[in-house]
């Protein structure tokens, strides 16, 4: 027969609270115990995916189904809001790197695809070349302008530097 087991009850880990002892166990005799999330919701939860330790390999849970949902919601937004910024941050930087190169127009347009449905627009420049080594302006979910024809690559433009004498 299992040892007894460890009393969790008010113990809290994230958004959930140990209530009281389950009469279900694990097939290795670990105890369920029934939680309390602060929605206000109630889950059955093994012993063993109750944990604190952050660096612990073994998934735990740590909120209700839902808010579970919720809070991987928001994680995924946070990484993309994340990824989103450092794609604005390398363009800017890019076409730091271009001034004088290209259209004056160019630089004036949005940083990213995102930037540019945000402020209403189709096209958007990086400042970075497309696979075949264009340097132009980008239609959202269309591609380099070069490569379709619709606008010449930076290369195949004049330069726009004033001449030395």
């Amino acid at each position: 027969m299992p040892s007894s087991p460890r009393n969790r009850i008010g113990e809290v880990y994230g958004k959930l609270t140990v209530e009281r002892a389950s009469e279900r166990r694990t097939k290795a005799g670990n105890v369920y115990w029934w939680c309390r999330c602060s929605c206000g919701a109630e889950r059955e939860v093994p012993s063993d995916k109750l944990s604190l330790n952050t660096a612990r390999r073994k998934p735990t849970v740590n909120a209700c189904e839902r808010c579970s949902r919720e809070l991987q919601i928001e994680g995924v937004y946070r990484k993309n809001d994340r990824e989103e910024k450092d794609r604005r941050l390398k363009a800017v930087e890019a076409r730091s790197k271009l001034v004088g190169q290209v259209p004056e127009r160019w630089l004036k347009l949005p940083l990213t695809d995102a930037h540019a449905r945000e402020v209403g627009q189709k096209l958007f420049f990086r400042g970075t070349t497309c696979i075949h080594g264009h340097i132009a302006p980008y239609r959202i979910n269309g591609g380099c302008l070069a490569c379709s024809g619709q606008t010449p690559s930076a290369a195949s433009l004049p330069s726009t530097k004033p001449k030395e004498s």
